[in-house]
């Protein structure tokens, strides 16, 4: 099964390539993450699906990474059947919104703040 990448999703991640390595380093030196919890709300709120996608699959992700183990030993979450990414963006907007002193938090760490309020075992 193939994917197709529309030509400017490829120069993006072609662009992204030289950009970000090189963007990292300067990171890793600073100790700092790569995206902000105000900077994910942007995502999610977007209505451009190229931003919606990256706000769904930070979330996903996070939510994954949690199950896999990766934090488990921090987290317990149990995430009912039927939820979605759809519905995982919408439990960050709200939870987000409700607290805009965590802004320059990691987003990771805003977004697992909520899973664990909404979805304690």
């Amino acid at each position: 099964m193939g994917v197709k990448i529309s030509k400017v999703l490829s120069s993006m991640l072609v662009a992204g390539m030289f950009i970000l390595p090189g963007s990292q380093s300067a990171f890793a030196s600073e100790k700092t993450y790569f995206l902000t919890s105000k900077a994910l709300l942007t995502f999610c709120q977007s209505k451009l699906p190229l931003e919606d996608g990256i706000c769904q699959g930070y979330l996903a992700g996070i939510a994954d990474s949690i199950y896999s183990g990766h934090q488990s030993d921090f987290v317990s979450i149990c995430i009912p059947k039927g939820i979605n990414s759809a519905n995982l963006k919408t439990l960050f907007v709200e939870y987000a919104t409700d607290y805009p002193e965590y802004f320059e938090r990691p987003a990771d760490g805003l977004f697992t703040d909520a899973l664990s309020y909404k979805f304690a075992c």
